[in-house]
Protein backbone atom coordinates (compact mmCIF):
# COMPACT_ATOMS: atom_id res chain seq x y z
CA UNK A 1 0.00 0.00 0.00
CA UNK A 2 2.75 2.45 0.95
CA UNK A 3 4.57 1.83 -2.33
CA UNK A 4 1.35 2.30 -4.32
CA UNK A 5 0.66 5.68 -2.72
CA UNK A 6 4.29 6.74 -3.22
CA UNK A 7 4.03 5.84 -6.93
CA UNK A 8 0.75 7.77 -7.31
CA UNK A 9 2.26 10.83 -5.65
CA UNK A 10 5.29 10.65 -7.95
CA UNK A 11 3.19 10.38 -11.11
CA UNK A 12 0.28 12.56 -9.96
CA UNK A 13 -0.60 16.10 -10.97
CA UNK A 14 -0.08 19.05 -8.67
CA UNK A 15 -1.72 22.40 -8.21
CA UNK A 16 1.64 24.03 -8.70
CA UNK A 17 3.46 22.80 -11.82
CA UNK A 18 6.77 23.93 -10.31
CA UNK A 19 6.58 21.05 -7.82
CA UNK A 20 6.66 18.46 -10.59
CA UNK A 21 9.50 20.31 -12.32
CA UNK A 22 11.53 20.43 -9.10
CA UNK A 23 10.85 16.72 -8.51
CA UNK A 24 12.19 15.82 -11.94
CA UNK A 25 15.15 18.16 -11.49
CA UNK A 26 15.97 16.17 -8.33
CA UNK A 27 15.74 12.90 -10.25
CA UNK A 28 18.00 14.25 -13.01
CA UNK A 29 20.51 15.50 -10.42
CA UNK A 30 20.75 11.99 -8.93
CA UNK A 31 21.04 10.56 -12.46
CA UNK A 32 23.88 12.91 -13.41
CA UNK A 33 25.71 12.22 -10.14
CA UNK A 34 25.33 8.46 -10.55
CA UNK A 35 26.51 8.56 -14.17
CA UNK A 36 29.50 10.71 -13.23
CA UNK A 37 30.47 8.35 -10.42
CA UNK A 38 30.27 5.25 -12.60
CA UNK A 39 32.16 6.81 -15.52
CA UNK A 40 34.94 8.33 -13.42
CA UNK A 41 35.42 5.15 -11.36
CA UNK A 42 35.37 3.06 -14.54
CA UNK A 43 38.08 5.27 -16.08
CA UNK A 44 40.10 4.91 -12.88
CA UNK A 45 39.66 1.13 -13.09
CA UNK A 46 40.72 1.24 -16.74
CA UNK A 47 43.95 3.09 -16.04
CA UNK A 48 44.63 0.82 -13.06
CA UNK A 49 44.28 -2.26 -15.28
CA UNK A 50 46.59 -0.75 -17.91
CA UNK A 51 49.25 0.03 -15.29
CA UNK A 52 48.82 -3.39 -13.67
CA UNK A 53 49.17 -4.98 -17.08
CA UNK A 54 52.45 -3.17 -17.69
CA UNK A 55 53.76 -4.16 -14.27
CA UNK A 56 52.52 -7.73 -14.79
CA UNK A 57 54.47 -7.90 -18.05
CA UNK A 58 57.62 -6.60 -16.41
CA UNK A 59 57.56 -8.35 -13.03
CA UNK A 60 57.75 -12.10 -12.46
CA UNK A 61 54.94 -14.10 -10.85
CA UNK A 62 57.33 -14.88 -7.99
CA UNK A 63 60.67 -13.27 -7.15
CA UNK A 64 63.16 -14.73 -4.69
CA UNK A 65 65.78 -12.37 -3.21
CA UNK A 66 68.15 -12.59 -0.24
CA UNK A 67 66.79 -11.33 3.08
CA UNK A 68 70.09 -9.53 3.65
CA UNK A 69 72.58 -8.14 1.16
CA UNK A 70 72.33 -7.91 -2.63
CA UNK A 71 73.64 -11.28 -3.76
CA UNK A 72 73.43 -14.93 -2.76
CA UNK A 73 74.86 -18.25 -3.85
CA UNK A 74 72.62 -20.88 -5.40
CA UNK A 75 73.80 -24.41 -6.00
CA UNK A 76 72.64 -26.45 -8.96
CA UNK A 77 70.91 -28.84 -6.53
CA UNK A 78 68.73 -26.04 -5.09
CA UNK A 79 68.06 -24.75 -8.59
CA UNK A 80 66.83 -28.16 -9.74
CA UNK A 81 64.59 -28.43 -6.66
CA UNK A 82 62.98 -25.10 -7.53
CA UNK A 83 62.35 -26.20 -11.11
CA UNK A 84 60.77 -29.45 -9.91
CA UNK A 85 58.14 -27.73 -7.72
CA UNK A 86 54.65 -28.48 -8.98
CA UNK A 87 53.18 -25.38 -10.63
CA UNK A 88 56.51 -23.82 -11.68
CA UNK A 89 56.55 -23.13 -15.43
CA UNK A 90 59.94 -21.44 -15.83
CA UNK A 91 62.84 -20.22 -13.70
CA UNK A 92 65.37 -17.52 -14.57
CA UNK A 93 68.61 -16.59 -12.84
CA UNK A 94 68.97 -12.82 -12.44
CA UNK A 95 71.90 -10.53 -11.66
CA UNK A 96 70.83 -6.93 -11.04
CA UNK A 97 72.84 -3.93 -9.88
CA UNK A 98 73.63 -0.29 -10.61
CA UNK A 99 76.26 0.71 -13.17
CA UNK A 100 77.36 3.70 -15.20
CA UNK A 101 76.67 3.49 -18.94
CA UNK A 102 78.80 5.75 -21.11
CA UNK A 103 78.65 6.73 -24.78
CA UNK A 104 81.22 9.32 -25.76
CA UNK A 105 80.76 12.31 -23.47
CA UNK A 106 77.26 11.30 -22.39
CA UNK A 107 76.55 9.00 -19.46
CA UNK A 108 73.65 7.60 -17.46
CA UNK A 109 73.33 5.67 -14.21
CA UNK A 110 71.42 2.50 -15.10
CA UNK A 111 70.12 -0.66 -13.52
CA UNK A 112 71.82 -3.53 -15.33
CA UNK A 113 69.74 -6.71 -15.29
CA UNK A 114 71.50 -9.84 -16.44
CA UNK A 115 69.16 -12.71 -17.30
CA UNK A 116 69.24 -16.14 -18.93
CA UNK A 117 67.39 -17.59 -21.94
CA UNK A 118 64.36 -18.57 -19.83
CA UNK A 119 63.64 -14.92 -19.02
CA UNK A 120 61.44 -14.48 -22.07
CA UNK A 121 59.03 -17.02 -20.51
CA UNK A 122 58.81 -14.92 -17.34
CA UNK A 123 58.99 -11.34 -18.52
CA UNK A 124 57.23 -9.96 -21.63
CA UNK A 125 59.73 -7.19 -22.35
CA UNK A 126 60.33 -8.81 -25.77
CA UNK A 127 56.83 -7.65 -26.74
CA UNK A 128 57.83 -4.02 -26.10
CA UNK A 129 60.90 -3.86 -28.34
CA UNK A 130 60.82 -0.62 -30.34
CA UNK A 131 63.85 -1.36 -32.47
CA UNK A 132 66.49 -4.03 -32.71
CA UNK A 133 66.06 -7.63 -31.57
CA UNK A 134 65.55 -9.37 -28.24
CA UNK A 135 69.07 -10.84 -28.21
CA UNK A 136 71.56 -10.42 -25.35
CA UNK A 137 74.63 -12.26 -26.57
CA UNK A 138 77.01 -14.07 -24.24
CA UNK A 139 80.01 -13.38 -22.03
CA UNK A 140 82.43 -13.07 -24.96
CA UNK A 141 80.06 -10.99 -27.13
CA UNK A 142 77.70 -9.14 -24.79
CA UNK A 143 74.68 -7.29 -26.15
CA UNK A 144 72.64 -4.77 -24.15
CA UNK A 145 68.99 -3.75 -24.61
CA UNK A 146 68.28 -0.21 -23.46
CA UNK A 147 65.09 1.42 -22.23
CA UNK A 148 64.22 4.28 -24.57
CA UNK A 149 64.72 6.71 -21.67
CA UNK A 150 68.30 5.51 -21.25
CA UNK A 151 68.74 5.65 -25.01
CA UNK A 152 67.65 9.29 -25.08
CA UNK A 153 69.99 10.22 -22.24
CA UNK A 154 72.89 8.88 -24.27
CA UNK A 155 71.75 10.52 -27.49
CA UNK A 156 71.29 7.21 -29.27
CA UNK A 157 68.85 6.62 -32.11
CA UNK A 158 68.00 3.92 -34.66
CA UNK A 159 71.26 4.39 -36.55
CA UNK A 160 73.25 3.55 -33.43
CA UNK A 161 72.02 -0.05 -33.18
CA UNK A 162 75.19 -2.15 -33.02
CA UNK A 163 77.33 0.65 -31.61
CA UNK A 164 79.73 0.03 -28.71
CA UNK A 165 78.93 1.25 -25.18
CA UNK A 166 81.01 1.27 -22.01
CA UNK A 167 79.79 -0.01 -18.66
CA UNK A 168 81.45 0.97 -15.37
CA UNK A 169 80.72 -0.75 -12.04
CA UNK A 170 82.10 -0.29 -8.53
CA UNK A 171 84.40 -3.04 -7.26
CA UNK A 172 82.72 -5.27 -4.69
CA UNK A 173 85.55 -4.48 -2.33
CA UNK A 174 84.08 -0.99 -2.06
CA UNK A 175 87.14 0.67 -3.56
CA UNK A 176 87.35 2.62 -6.72
CA UNK A 177 85.28 5.72 -5.95
CA UNK A 178 88.10 8.22 -6.43
CA UNK A 179 88.85 7.61 -10.11
CA UNK A 180 86.66 6.26 -12.91
CA UNK A 181 89.67 4.33 -14.20
CA UNK A 182 89.66 2.25 -10.98
CA UNK A 183 86.12 0.98 -11.70
CA UNK A 184 85.37 -2.29 -13.44
CA UNK A 185 85.02 -1.36 -17.10
CA UNK A 186 83.56 -3.50 -19.88
CA UNK A 187 82.23 -2.87 -23.35
CA UNK A 188 79.03 -4.16 -24.92
CA UNK A 189 77.07 -3.67 -28.12
CA UNK A 190 73.63 -2.06 -28.23
CA UNK A 191 71.21 -4.61 -29.63
CA UNK A 192 67.95 -2.70 -29.38
CA UNK A 193 65.61 -0.52 -27.36
CA UNK A 194 62.39 -1.27 -25.50
CA UNK A 195 59.57 0.83 -24.08
CA UNK A 196 57.30 -0.49 -21.32
CA UNK A 197 56.69 2.61 -19.25
CA UNK A 198 58.76 5.53 -18.07
CA UNK A 199 59.76 4.04 -14.71
CA UNK A 200 61.42 1.11 -16.47
CA UNK A 201 62.48 2.88 -19.66
CA UNK A 202 64.56 5.47 -17.79
CA UNK A 203 66.76 3.05 -15.86
CA UNK A 204 66.80 -0.56 -17.08
CA UNK A 205 69.41 -2.19 -19.30
CA UNK A 206 69.14 -5.91 -20.10
CA UNK A 207 72.01 -8.23 -20.90
CA UNK A 208 73.03 -11.86 -20.33
CA UNK A 209 73.73 -12.83 -16.72
CA UNK A 210 77.30 -14.24 -17.15
CA UNK A 211 78.35 -10.83 -18.49
CA UNK A 212 76.60 -9.12 -15.55
CA UNK A 213 78.35 -11.48 -13.10
CA UNK A 214 81.70 -10.59 -14.65
CA UNK A 215 80.89 -6.87 -14.53
CA UNK A 216 80.01 -7.00 -10.83
CA UNK A 217 82.82 -9.39 -9.76
CA UNK A 218 80.48 -12.25 -8.93
CA UNK A 219 81.17 -15.96 -8.94
CA UNK A 220 79.39 -18.16 -11.48
CA UNK A 221 76.88 -19.35 -8.84
CA UNK A 222 76.07 -15.91 -7.41
CA UNK A 223 72.86 -14.06 -8.28
CA UNK A 224 70.74 -11.20 -6.99
CA UNK A 225 67.37 -12.92 -7.59
CA UNK A 226 65.55 -15.93 -8.95
CA UNK A 227 62.43 -15.05 -10.95
CA UNK A 228 59.75 -17.68 -11.52
CA UNK A 229 56.74 -18.06 -13.80
CA UNK A 230 53.94 -19.92 -12.03
CA UNK A 231 50.58 -21.41 -12.94
CA UNK A 232 48.05 -18.93 -11.45
CA UNK A 233 46.02 -21.64 -9.69
CA UNK A 234 49.12 -22.93 -7.86
CA UNK A 235 50.70 -19.63 -6.83
CA UNK A 236 50.15 -20.07 -3.07
CA UNK A 237 51.35 -23.67 -3.17
CA UNK A 238 54.54 -22.69 -4.99
CA UNK A 239 55.27 -19.88 -2.53
CA UNK A 240 54.77 -22.25 0.42
CA UNK A 241 57.07 -24.85 -1.16
CA UNK A 242 59.74 -22.21 -1.80
CA UNK A 243 59.50 -20.99 1.80
CA UNK A 244 59.97 -24.55 3.06
CA UNK A 245 62.96 -25.22 0.80
CA UNK A 246 64.78 -21.90 1.14
CA UNK A 247 63.99 -21.00 4.73
CA UNK A 248 64.10 -17.55 6.36
CA UNK A 249 67.24 -16.36 4.57
CA UNK A 250 65.21 -15.41 1.49
CA UNK A 251 62.32 -13.09 0.69
CA UNK A 252 59.64 -14.59 -1.56
CA UNK A 253 57.20 -12.14 -3.13
CA UNK A 254 54.39 -12.40 -5.67
CA UNK A 255 53.55 -9.61 -8.13
CA UNK A 256 51.30 -7.80 -5.66
CA UNK A 257 53.91 -7.87 -2.89
CA UNK A 258 56.62 -6.62 -5.26
CA UNK A 259 54.44 -3.55 -5.98
CA UNK A 260 52.29 -3.36 -2.83
CA UNK A 261 52.72 0.40 -2.41
CA UNK A 262 51.68 1.07 -6.01
CA UNK A 263 48.48 -0.97 -5.73
CA UNK A 264 47.58 0.63 -2.39
CA UNK A 265 48.05 4.12 -3.84
CA UNK A 266 45.89 3.31 -6.87
CA UNK A 267 43.09 1.98 -4.66
CA UNK A 268 43.37 4.99 -2.37
CA UNK A 269 43.14 7.39 -5.33
CA UNK A 270 40.01 5.61 -6.57
CA UNK A 271 38.15 5.87 -3.29
CA UNK A 272 39.24 9.48 -2.75
CA UNK A 273 37.62 10.22 -6.13
CA UNK A 274 34.53 8.32 -4.96
CA UNK A 275 34.38 10.38 -1.75
CA UNK A 276 34.65 13.70 -3.64
CA UNK A 277 31.93 12.79 -6.15
CA UNK A 278 29.77 11.36 -3.36
CA UNK A 279 29.98 14.73 -1.63
CA UNK A 280 28.78 16.39 -4.84
CA UNK A 281 25.87 13.94 -4.98
CA UNK A 282 24.96 14.72 -1.39
CA UNK A 283 24.87 18.44 -2.21
CA UNK A 284 22.73 17.65 -5.27
CA UNK A 285 20.33 15.72 -3.04
CA UNK A 286 19.28 19.02 -1.39
CA UNK A 287 17.00 19.40 -4.40
CA UNK A 288 15.36 16.16 -3.34
CA UNK A 289 14.75 17.52 0.18
CA UNK A 290 13.15 20.66 -1.26
CA UNK A 291 10.96 18.70 -3.69
CA UNK A 292 9.71 16.34 -0.96
CA UNK A 293 9.02 19.23 1.42
CA UNK A 294 6.85 20.92 -1.22
CA UNK A 295 5.08 17.60 -1.88
CA UNK A 296 4.25 17.27 1.82
CA UNK A 297 2.70 20.74 1.77
CA UNK A 298 0.85 19.91 -1.45
CA UNK A 299 -0.61 16.66 -0.07
CA UNK A 300 -1.95 17.95 3.26
CA UNK A 301 -5.54 17.09 2.33
CA UNK A 302 -4.51 13.59 1.24
CA UNK A 303 -2.71 13.07 4.55
CA UNK A 304 -5.87 13.95 6.49
CA UNK A 305 -7.96 11.67 4.28
CA UNK A 306 -5.56 8.81 4.86
CA UNK A 307 -5.74 9.46 8.59
CA UNK A 308 -9.52 9.34 8.45
CA UNK A 309 -9.24 5.98 6.68
CA UNK A 310 -7.11 4.62 9.56
CA UNK A 311 -3.56 5.50 8.54
CA UNK A 312 -1.17 6.11 11.42
CA UNK A 313 1.65 8.69 11.47
CA UNK A 314 4.23 5.98 10.77
CA UNK A 315 2.26 4.95 7.67
CA UNK A 316 2.43 8.51 6.35
CA UNK A 317 6.13 8.68 7.10
CA UNK A 318 6.77 5.42 5.22
CA UNK A 319 4.89 6.71 2.16
CA UNK A 320 7.16 9.75 1.83
CA UNK A 321 10.29 7.75 2.63
CA UNK A 322 9.36 5.37 -0.17
CA UNK A 323 8.67 8.34 -2.43
CA UNK A 324 12.16 9.63 -1.69
CA UNK A 325 13.63 6.20 -2.38
CA UNK A 326 11.64 5.89 -5.60
CA UNK A 327 12.87 9.23 -6.92
CA UNK A 328 16.48 8.39 -6.01
CA UNK A 329 16.21 4.90 -7.51
CA UNK A 330 14.76 6.18 -10.79
CA UNK A 331 17.55 8.75 -10.99
CA UNK A 332 20.17 6.09 -10.21
CA UNK A 333 18.66 3.74 -12.81
CA UNK A 334 18.74 6.45 -15.48
CA UNK A 335 22.29 7.50 -14.62
CA UNK A 336 23.54 3.91 -14.35
CA UNK A 337 22.02 2.99 -17.72
CA UNK A 338 23.56 6.02 -19.45
CA UNK A 339 26.97 5.42 -17.83
CA UNK A 340 26.94 1.74 -18.78
CA UNK A 341 26.06 2.63 -22.36
CA UNK A 342 28.84 5.21 -22.44
CA UNK A 343 31.41 2.73 -21.10
CA UNK A 344 30.38 0.14 -23.67
CA UNK A 345 30.65 2.69 -26.49
CA UNK A 346 34.06 3.90 -25.29
CA UNK A 347 35.41 0.36 -25.10
CA UNK A 348 33.96 -0.44 -28.51
CA UNK A 349 34.77 2.69 -30.51
CA UNK A 350 37.44 4.54 -28.43
CA UNK A 351 35.89 7.87 -29.38
CA UNK A 352 37.43 9.87 -26.51
CA UNK A 353 41.18 10.06 -27.12
CA UNK A 354 44.10 10.74 -24.83
CA UNK A 355 46.16 13.81 -25.62
CA UNK A 356 49.73 13.26 -26.80
CA UNK A 357 51.45 10.09 -27.97
CA UNK A 358 53.50 9.19 -24.90
CA UNK A 359 51.19 6.57 -23.41
CA UNK A 360 50.85 2.93 -24.44
CA UNK A 361 47.25 3.50 -25.55
CA UNK A 362 45.70 6.50 -27.33
CA UNK A 363 42.22 6.43 -25.71
CA UNK A 364 40.68 6.58 -22.24
CA UNK A 365 40.35 3.00 -20.95
CA UNK A 366 37.16 2.20 -19.01
CA UNK A 367 36.32 -0.87 -16.95
CA UNK A 368 32.97 -0.91 -15.09
CA UNK A 369 33.11 -3.10 -11.98
CA UNK A 370 30.28 -4.66 -9.99
CA UNK A 371 31.71 -3.42 -6.70
CA UNK A 372 31.44 0.17 -7.93
CA UNK A 373 27.78 -0.29 -8.85
CA UNK A 374 27.08 -1.79 -5.42
CA UNK A 375 28.90 1.04 -3.62
CA UNK A 376 27.01 3.66 -5.64
CA UNK A 377 23.67 1.91 -5.02
CA UNK A 378 24.35 1.91 -1.28
CA UNK A 379 25.24 5.60 -1.50
CA UNK A 380 21.96 6.34 -3.31
CA UNK A 381 20.01 4.42 -0.64
CA UNK A 382 21.68 6.43 2.12
CA UNK A 383 20.98 9.69 0.26
CA UNK A 384 17.34 8.69 -0.30
CA UNK A 385 16.79 7.90 3.39
CA UNK A 386 18.63 11.01 4.57
CA UNK A 387 16.85 13.31 2.08
CA UNK A 388 13.39 11.83 2.74
CA UNK A 389 13.62 11.57 6.49
CA UNK A 390 13.00 15.23 7.36
CA UNK A 391 10.03 15.76 4.97
CA UNK A 392 8.56 12.38 6.03
CA UNK A 393 8.90 13.30 9.68
CA UNK A 394 7.32 16.64 8.94
CA UNK A 395 4.32 14.94 7.30
CA UNK A 396 3.95 12.58 10.26
CA UNK A 397 4.33 15.41 12.80
CA UNK A 398 1.55 17.40 11.11
CA UNK A 399 -0.68 14.37 11.55
CA UNK A 400 0.36 14.13 15.18
CA UNK A 401 -0.60 17.79 15.62
CA UNK A 402 -3.96 17.11 13.99
CA UNK A 403 -4.61 14.12 16.30
CA UNK A 404 -3.64 16.08 19.39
Amino acid sequence: MHLLFAWRYFRGKYNFQAIQIIAWVSVVAIAVGTAALIIVLSVSNGFTEVVKGLYADFYADVRVTPAQGKFFSLSNTHYQKIISIDGVKAVSKVVENRALLVKGELQAVVLVKGVDKNYSKINNVARYMKRGQYIMGNLENPIVLLGIGVEQKLGLFRSFIGDTLQLFAVNRSGKGFTNINQLNSLTAVQGGAFSVQQEFDDQYVFTNYPFAQYLFDLDSNQYSAIEIAVEPSKLKTVIQSLSTQLGTHFQIKDKYQQNADLYKIMQMEKWIIFAILALIMIVASFNLVGALTMLVLEKQKDIHVLHAMGAKPWDIQKIFLMLSGMMAFIGALMGGSLATLFCWAQNKFHFIKLGGNSFVIDYYPVKPMAEDYIAILLLVIVIAIAAGWIPARKAASRLFEKIS
